[in-house]
């Protein structure tokens, strides 16, 4: 019988980094980087060859596609973790049955999502004042439906911690996408393309990550392989799942619906502009812990707790050092940000961005408890924290945006996603860990936002001290040095403030130099550490 709380394991990993972890990190941050370059690059492209209201229908449709996803009833959500459990005790004959089972439920999924879309097609649109998407809708539908066939197979790599071939297989379609988008886009087809290119490349996803499974993977089959029993756990388990999906869609999604019918779609576009900017931001420090449901789940399979809470504290840190940083570089930059992407015209979605981006930073520090209580099988902190994320956003955004327009609907997102994330904290430690929320706080997120802020009053200062670092704002080609200035001053006084508050440690810097000497001679020898790692 335990004494009372365990006491709070080290936050570092004490120098033992698991290299898969690592590994599947790395990769992971290189696909994730290669689809944010990708969107950055295409946003202002597909700007120049639709209107901003037609760019608002197209964001919508995504919105509408989403939302019918989650009638997969959280699906989706359960076959990394099943794959990875089974994949551990290399029992491949559950892993078919998995996959067979799945493939039957989406593809009669797909035609239940479809029939239903164009049965509501109409009565929608006229909600939403959309005109002028006639027939879009019905490639749209279509490539969803494939997609979801596509992704349970690229589940199949996750699930076995094989980030390499996930992310050379994401890779690969970005580029098929980028290029089919240049090409329907300037051959004029518009949105009609658009909806063509998904359509197509939904398809193209599906044969290649298949193809790519069976040869890499080659005890992975589709035969008849169907339990019934096991679908159910499966939709048990990714039920709880569901309601985060649930809570992910109200939160990042149900302010564009807020906005399209109390402002119109214009209004959307640029709302999505900011949404999307912030969500690269977002999305960065989420790339660090992509891995650590199959290997929470590993560990889990193992009975290995010591080593769970080890890997959460250590995470928990870095995530925060470098989400703190990005959401204050972010407010401070994010007009010289937004003229440099898109050029003029879009000077209202700078305080979009700023205040999105500290609701979007604090949801990923709530981020790691998320992922390993998905992984070791608790799903239900992340379920409880996303139903009141899920309550409060679209209360507070539709309170706030009459009065307040965008920035009303932005502020709401905001403050839901803090309460949240906080309140997730809070559930994980008392009745995972079994310790105060207190300690997180304490060790591992108070001083690096106070080094973000104090960064921040730096840069301001200098600009107080030298206005005409100012002007470079006004000339677009000239906007990076701005930019780069600011970023010279930012990081070295955030970094040694992070020193100073004992934030970084001497074992942080000998695990950073772990990581740099295993990082080049991981790239000096590819396949020969890829094949001692994934052995």
């Amino acid at each position: 019988m335990s004494n009372g709380p365990e006491p709070s394991p080290p936050i570092t990993f004490l120098g033992e980094f698991s290299k898969k972890l690592v590994t599947n990190t790395f990769f992971n941050l290189l696909g994730r980087s290669w689809s944010f370059l990708t969107t950055l690059l295409l946003t202002p492209f597909i700007l120049k060859h639709l209107s901003v209201g037609e760019f608002g229908v197209w964001v919508l449709l995504s919105v509408f596609t989403s939302s019918f996803n989650l009638l997969d009833l959280g699906l989706g959500s359960s076959f990394v973790r099943y794959i990875s459990a089974y994949h551990t005790h290399e029992d491949y004959d559950r892993i078919n049955e998995v996959l067979f089972s799945g493939l039957t439920f989406y593809g009669l999924f797909g035609v239940v999502l479809t029939t239903v879309g164009l049965v509501v097609e109409k009565p929608l649109f006229a909600w939403f004042r959309i005109t002028d998407a006639s027939g879009v809708f019905l490639f749209v539908l279509l490539a969803c439906s494939i997609q979801n066939i596509s992704l349970m197979f690229l589940s199949i790599f996750k699930g076995i911690q094989r980030m390499d071939k996930s992310n050379a297989i994401e890779i690969k379609m970005s580029v098929v996408n980028v290029v089919g988008t240049v090409l329907f886009l300037e051959s004029g087809f518009g949105m009609r393309g658009l909806a063509m290119n998904a359509l197509i490349c939904a398809v193209i996803s599906t044969v290649l990550t298949w193809y790519t499974v069976r040869r890499y993977v080659p005890k992975v089959r589709l035969g008849w392989h169907f339990n019934a029993g096991l679908l159910r756990e499966m939709f048990a388990y990714g039920a709880k799942m569901q309601v985060s999906a649930f809570g992910g869609q109200v939160c990042f999604q149900v302010d564009k619906l807020i906005i399209s019918r109390t402002l119109g779609l214009a209004s959307v576009s640029f709302y999505e502009v900011s949404s999307r900017l912030t969500s690269v931001m977002r999305n960065i420090p989420l790339v660090m812990i992509t891995a650590l449901i199959p290997v929470t789940s590993e560990l889990e399979a193992r009975n290995d707790r010591a080593k769970i809470l080890r890997t959460y504290y250590a995470a928990s840190k870095y995530v925060c050092m470098l989400a703190v940083a990005l959401i204050a570089f972010l407010v401070l930059e994010a007009k010289s940000v937004v003229s440099l992407w898109l050029g003029g015209g879009f000077e209202s979605s700078v305080i979009l961005i700023q205040i999105l981006a500290i609701g979007y930073g604090v949801n990923v520090m709530g981020g790691v408890a998320s992922q390993t209580g998905a992984g070791v099988g608790r799903p239900e902190f992340d379920m409880k924290s996303t139903l009141l994320l899920a309550f409060m956003n679209p209360i507070l955004s539709m309170s706030l945006v009459r009065r307040f327009g965008s920035a009303g609907a932005a502020t709401g997102t905001s403050i839901a996603m803090v309460s949240a994330a906080i309140y997730l904290l809070v559930i994980f430690h008392k009745h995972y860990l079994e310790t105060s929320v207190w300690t997180i706080i304490r060790d591992v997120q108070l001083r690096p936002i106070i080094a973000g802020t104090l960064a921040n009053f730096a840069v301001l200062g200098f600009h107080k001290i030298l206005p005409q670092v100012l002007e470079f704002e006004k000339v677009r080609y000239l906007i990076p040095l701005k930019i780069l200035a600011d970023f010279a001053l930012f990081a070295p006084i955030y970094m040694v403030l992070l020193i100073a508050l004992r934030q970084v440690t001497k074992i942080d810097w000998n695990n950073f130099i772990g990581l740099v000497s295993f990082g080049f001679e991981f790239l000096r020898h590819p396949f020969r550490e890829r094949v001692k790692i994934y052995r």
